[in-house]
């Protein structure tokens, strides 16, 4: 019996201590990253297209996003080409960096070779250093995923981009992903984005994040629908749709996602008079840096 007591005690000592080490673990604060080249284009009022640029980025999302505390930082990327002495991260809650941007992504391949990247970065429970992520060069590496065109419909039809009526709902669709498929490691399926800001480059709305949101839009998704409590009269509003080709992995109990990726843009206007007071630019700021074409609101 004292050595069944034993064994049991030793046992239980051994799972808290694990459960313990698990806390204390950096992939407690950190869920997943990301490596990306993406496409960015303007879409205007006539459905055309206008290349903007492409560009290289890189992002660590934590697990808490909801607090507003940052748990992940001092987070520098090294790499070959433009990232050999080391690309630094914001100091934002999620992370984020982006290279120099070119106009085509050939161009940008020379700057940033698809090869093996190194994250490294601080947390609450001690530091990850040189956490590798590479560009694979398999058959999504050929091509990001096509120009997007955004579509706009109110009451069961197409609707005018200057004149939205903001007590309906407002359902956006886009161009088909042929590119998107099924993730074969099963961690996510190729991933389609859509955010809505506001005239002064502030995000008021958001389809869900890659793995953390539940109910995020994935590759066989058609549309999205905005709430007309979202929407008020006589305002300018942006929208932002991308398609994500994913490779995925996992390394230290921290997912990996190396994303090829086509984004586009287009604003919209609401009818009616506006209450809100805010001082709109002529062209909305921008609220997402690959629009280059926007300036961006000094706070």
């Amino acid at each position: 019996m004292m050595r069944l007591f034993v064994f049991l005690t030793t046992l239980v000592l051994c799972q808290a201590s694990n459960a313990e080490g698990n806390k204390t673990h950096p992939s407690a604060y950190v869920d997943y990253v990301v490596l990306g080249k993406s496409i960015n284009h303007r879409q205007s009022v006539n459905g055309d297209l206008k290349l903007l640029n492409t560009v290289f980025f890189a992002e660590i999302f934590p697990i808490d996003l909801t607090s507003g505390h940052t748990t992940v930082t001092n987070g520098v990327l090294t790499g070959p080409g433009d990232a050999e002495s080391g690309l630094s991260f914001s100091k934002e809650r999620i992370p984020f960096l982006a290279g120099q941007r070119e106009m085509t992504i050939e161009k940008l391949t020379k700057r940033y070779p698809d090869s093996t990247y190194n994250f490294s970065f601080e947390t609450p429970s001690g530091p990850i250093k040189e956490f590798p992520v590479s560009f694979t060069g398999g058959a999504k590496h050929k091509n990001n995923p096509g120009p997007i065109k955004i579509n706009l419909h109110q009451d069961g039809r197409a609707a005018d981009t200057n004149a939205i009526d903001p007590n309906q709902d407002l359902k956006v669709t886009w161009s088909s992903f042929d590119k998107g498929s099924q993730d074969p490691n099963g961690i996510i399926d190729d991933m389609i984005y859509v955010i809505l800001g506001n005239c002064m480059g502030d995000e008021i709305a958001h389809s869900g994040h890659a793995i953390s949101d539940l109910h995020a839009l994935t590759f066989d998704k058609t549309e999205f629908v905005i709430g007309s409590t979202i929407l008020s009269s006589g305002e300018v509003y942006q929208l932002e749709v991308e398609h994500s080709n994913m490779e995925t992995d996992i390394d230290r109990n921290i997912e990996i996602i190396v994303t090829y990726a086509a984004t586009s843009f287009l604003d919209f206007k609401t009818i009616g008079h506006s209450d809100k007071n805010m001082e709109c630019p002529a062209k909305p700021y921008a609220m997402d840096g690959g629009q280059t074409d926007r300036d961006r609101r000094l706070d």
